[in-house]
């Protein structure tokens, strides 16, 4: 099965040093795909009818160059479903000429996403989708090896309300598409506890398109004070059933490292901390690291607590490296946070409590904590 990353988070956009640790570290994993499509690159999404400056444009030559270097298929991804109208001759010549920028810089394998949009999912939405599928889908004919793959606007059960079956979206969209376009698909949720074979039988039952998972499972973007680096589990999805699996994770370069090495190596954790240079003492906090559906099972308790701070001093202040930088927010925020329990478990003064929470937290928050 055909393995790949997904840039397509919000929150971060990865420099182009950055972009090029991950790609290299994917090379030597020997992963199949890289698909650029992040929220925070204004061409992409809010302003993808403007053309890239130069500047952009000399940090995409740099993405093709490291991904085919290290043979890795670059996915250049357009998200125009927030504004662009299919009936509108304009925007028909903006599409356009924003698809011929990215083919002249030397693209050849595209994704159009219609994800995260306030809409009316319903026949029409659907059809201009098609449209506008078609439309690039055109552009690229003449081009020798070339691939396009969609995400929907509903891009998972529950956006469905459970019924694939009887969606007015799904059903016009899938009735029109061309099947041979791959689709991008979270499972049953958009992050999905569990994705076995199972979960994707009902969507092959109104799609006949292959199916490419886009896994947010180690995604922190819509949880930015925590990250995720345990092993990679609850996915039991066949090749039989899907054609690949992307994972959009963090925005942080080191960091998805380790979990590309958990995604392909399957790598231990021991593995990872020696690998890394990520200090013993974290091992102390990694079971409220471990994944969005893994929880700790540890009484915090005041001896507990305190046994959690004693790896505080060398993961914040002692410990210095690239991944502590990029970690550092979350250690910080992670171990404020266990202060805050432990006054309020010693059942601290008032005033006392009001001065910490304020300088740590924003003021909605440190106001709920108070009441």
């Amino acid at each position: 099965m055909k393995k790949g990353y997904i840039e397509g988070y919000y929150g971060r956009l990865f420099s182009e040093k950055e972009r090029e640790i991950v790609i290299n570290h994917m090379g030597s994993l020997k992963m199949d795909f890289y698909i650029y499509g992040p929220k925070e690159d204004p061409y992409h999404r809010l302003n993808w009818q403007k053309l890239y400056p130069k500047k952009q444009c000399d940090e995409l030559k740099a993405f093709l160059r490291s991904s085919i270097r290290n043979n890795i298929k670059p996915v250049y991804a357009l998200s125009p479903g927030m504004s662009m109208d299919a009936n509108s001759k304009k925007d028909i010549k903006k599409l356009k000429d924003k698809i011929n920028q990215a083919k002249k810089l030397g693209f050849k394998h595209f994704a159009i996403f219609f994800d995260d949009l306030d809409q009316i999912k319903d026949k029409k939405l659907a059809s201009s989708h098609v449209e506008i599928l078609n439309l690039v889908s055109q552009l690229l004919k003449k081009m020798k090896d070339h691939s396009l793959i969609f995400c929907p606007t509903i891009y998972c059960n529950s956006f469905a309300k459970g019924d694939l079956l009887h969606n007015e979206y799904l059903l016009t969209l899938a009735s029109k598409v061309n099947k041979d376009l791959p689709l991008l698909w979270t499972g049953r949720e958009v992050v999905s506890p569990n994705i076995k074979d199972s979960d994707i039988s009902v969507l092959k039952k109104v799609f006949k398109n292959p199916i490419i998972i886009w896994d947010n499972y180690y995604a922190n973007d819509y949880c930015s004070n925590k990250f995720f680096i345990g092993s990679y589990s609850g996915r039991s999805v066949s090749k039989k059933t899907i054609s690949a699996i992307g994972l959009n994770p963090t925005g942080m370069a080191i960091t998805d490292c380790i979990i590309l090495d958990r995604f392909v190596l399957k790598k231990s954790t021991s593995e990872l901390f020696q690998d890394y240079g990520i200090p013993s003492s974290f091992k102390k906090i990694l079971p409220y690291f471990n994944g969005p559906f893994k929880r700790s099972t540890k009484n915090l308790n005041l001896k507990t607590i305190e046994n959690l701070q004693k790896a505080e001093k060398e993961l914040c202040i002692e410990w210095k490296s690239d991944l502590q930088l990029e970690w550092s927010q979350h250690l910080w925020r992670f171990f404020g946070d266990l202060h805050l329990l432990k006054k309020t478990l010693k059942k601290e003064n008032k005033k006392k409590l009001e001065e910490f929470a304020k300088r740590r937290y924003s003021e909605p928050l440190s106001q709920q904590l108070l009441d």
